[in-house]
């Protein structure tokens, strides 16, 4: 067996920026170094095993984390060699088919949002892989006479008969018939063919290999596709819900307004008719009592009464004004201050969110790092998420409330979560009439938390369109 060679490439705009070799990376790994080059980058890279002739035979396609000095993020924790090992054959990059580990193809499934899909397309990823390779930076020893590969040269038995048609496994076909030989020529004798049929299995070997390698090749091109579409549609989705959840907002804003401004229209029709009525009933007085009088200095102090009380209803109305500003601006105080309380208490909580956190952290701080050094990782599963990978500084606030991490991670509120968590559970109408009796009838699940709609999404067909 050919000694392999393990090194790491880093990518940036879908070209090698970085190689080295895998001990080094171990290094950067176990934070004895760090690359200044990378601070702050949230980096695609591959891990890859050279054989002897500078050819590639496997490759992992991962995605790496650092922080602003240059160092591996705690949280990654991917078992590179292991992935490899359970990877599934790809293209033919010169040894054959090469194992290939990447999103649209991985062994792990709770590792596959950490690694990416290359460009399977013109001047894909393994083109600029290869020609990586074939610069040898890294200064691999390389095997040259290997490296040229050996040169068999085609027997008479090939020159003199055609080469049968071989089916989808490699195999020569029985039922084709060979070209025959004009003239016939004398059998061979059994060292000869020995030698003839030492090319035969050889290009037997080669075929079926390179059969491997294209079948690999397109099936990991399917699985890219497939893979970018369904992100696409993925995006799309999340993009409607947004724009639904904006419409529903707005449509709530506006009918809470459209109701308190038809509230406040009927009190106000309400007072304004009790003021006219009170004012036709002290106008049909007074012209009464004048009626009766019928002297012209009644109507004199009538017309001053009715100044006296223009002058001090106008008075009352100003002061009632002022009561009223002054009051409002009472109340614009008490809510500034209760919003600044608010303010600090939000900040002395998530003070004390910081040091309940540092304190769970260093409690078990060494388990923790000795279960996380062991390549140990947190897996756990919730309905929309299936499997959920936590890291070590996301498992305090994990164990503080599961449901409302699993919501957050899900970009849903927790009311929204545990509604669709019941609708998940059971998917049935949860219509209620009059009696309090729910309808009950099997509805259409829905799997995504951010897709599920109260009151729409467990609804039945007859319920829906009443509702409608």
């Amino acid at each position: 067996m050919q000694a392999l060679t393990e090194a790491i490439m880093f990518f940036r705009d879908d070209r090698v920026v970085k190689e080295m070799f895998y001990t080094e990376f171990e290094a950067v790994l176990d934070d004895v170094v760090g690359i200044p080059d990378f601070s702050g980058e949230h980096l695609h890279a591959c891990f890859i095993q050279i054989s002897q002739r500078l050819k590639i035979v496997g490759a992992v396609f991962f995605t790496i984390q650092f922080d602003r000095t240059g160092r591996v993020g705690r949280g990654w924790n991917i078992p590179l060699r292991h992935l490899l090992d359970q990877a599934s054959f790809g293209p033919d990059l010169g040894e054959g088919p090469a194992r290939v580990a990447c999103r649209s193809a991985c062994p792990v499934s709770w590792y596959r949002d950490q690694l990416w899909d290359p460009v399977m397309q013109g001047d894909g990823t393994f083109d600029e892989l290869s020609r990586a390779v074939q610069r040898n930076r890294l200064g691999i020893i390389a095997d040259q006479g290997s490296q040229l590969g050996p040169k068999l040269g085609v027997s008479s038995f090939f020159s003199q008969q055609a080469s049968p048609e071989p089916d989808v496994d490699g195999a020569v076909s029985e039922d084709t018939p060979a070209r025959p030989i004009e003239p016939p020529v004398a059998a061979e004798p059994p060292a000869q063919q020995s030698t003839v049929a030492a090319p035969q299995s050889c290009f037997n070997r080669r075929y079926r290999e390179k059969l491997t390698a294209m079948r690999g090749a397109e099936r990991l091109r399917f699985a890219t596709q497939a893979e970018h579409y369904q992100r696409e549609i993925a995006e799309l989705e999340d993009r409607h819900s947004e724009a639904l959840a904006q419409r529903e907002s707005v449509i709530a804003k506006l009918k809470a307004r459209l109701t308190e401004s038809a509230q406040k229209n009927d009190q106000l029709s309400a007072k304004l008719d009790k003021q006219s009525r009170w004012l036709e009933e002290k106008q049909r007085e007074i012209e009464a009592h004048v009626h009766d009088a019928g002297d012209t200095r009644l109507e004199s102090e009538i017309a001053t009464l009715k100044d006296s009380y223009d002058e001090e209803l106008q008075k009352q109305l100003k002061e009632q004004a002022g009561q009223y500003e002054e009051s409002i601006a009472k109340r614009e105080e008490e809510i500034y201050q209760r919003v600044m309380e608010v303010v600090e208490l939000r900040s002395e909580l998530g003070e004390l969110r910081t040091q309940n956190r540092q304190l769970m952290l260093n409690s078990d701080k060494h388990l923790l790092d000795d279960m996380c050094q062991k390549g140990l990782s947190f897996v756990a599963y919730h309905p929309g998420i299936e499997h959920l990978v936590i890291t070590r500084d996301e498992l305090p606030e994990y164990l503080r409330d599961p449901i409302a991490f699993a919501a957050q991670r899900c970009r849903v509120d927790i009311e929204l979560y545990q509604a669709w968590l019941l609708h998940y559970r059971l998917p049935i109408c949860r219509y209620c009439d009059s009696d309090g009796e729910v309808c009950g009838q099997p509805v259409a699940k829905v799997k995504r938390p951010s897709l599920f709609r109260p009151g729409e999404n467990d609804r039945c067909q007859q319920h829906m369109a009443s509702l409608n």
